[in-house]
C-alpha cells in the first residue's frame, strides 16, 4: 500500500479507508468496484435462492419473470434501492468523479418515471 502526503481523507478514523494506488482517483474506482462486485454478488445469490424456492413450490419461473410489467408503486420502490446502491457503490467518489453523469442518471430515472406512470 501507499501512503499519501497531504492525506485529504483525515475526517476519517485511521485505516477506514486503506490507500492502495497512489493516485486518489484509481483508490475511488477501486473501491466502487469492489462495493459495486459485492452488491452484484448479494443479488445474484438471492435471486439464485428465490427462483430455487419457487420452482420447488410449483409457481412461477424466469419466463413469468420476463413478462412482468411493474407498476408506478413498484417504479417508485425501485428508484429509493437504485438510489441507496448508488450511494454505497459511488460513496465519496460521487462528487469529484462523476457529477455530470449522475445529474444525467437523475434526468434519466426522471424520464422513465413519468413514461411508467402514463
Amino acid at each position: 500500500m501507499v501512503e499519501r502526503k497531504n492525506q485529504e481523507r483525515t475526517s476519517r478514523s485511521k485505516g477506514s479507508q486503506p490507500i492502495v494506488f497512489e493516485d486518489e482517483r484509481q483508490d475511488a474506482l477501486a473501491g466502487m468496484v469492489l462495493s459495486l462486485l459485492g452488491e452484484v454478488m448479494v443479488l445474484k445469490d438471492r435471486l439464485d435462492a428465490n427462483e430455487r424456492m419457487l420452482e420447488a413450490a410449483g409457481l412461477h419461473g424466469p419466463e413469468d419473470v420476463d413478462r412482468f410489467t411493474p407498476d408506478a408503486a413498484v417504479n417508485q420502490h425501485r428508484g429509493g434501492y437504485r438510489q441507496a446502491i448508488y450511494d454505497r457503490v459511488l460513496g465519496s467518489a460521487l462528487e469529484r468523479l462523476l457529477p455530470d453523469a449522475l445529474t444525467e442518471q437523475k434526468a434519466y430515472d426522471g424520464v422513465v418515471n413519468e413514461v411508467a406512470s402514463d
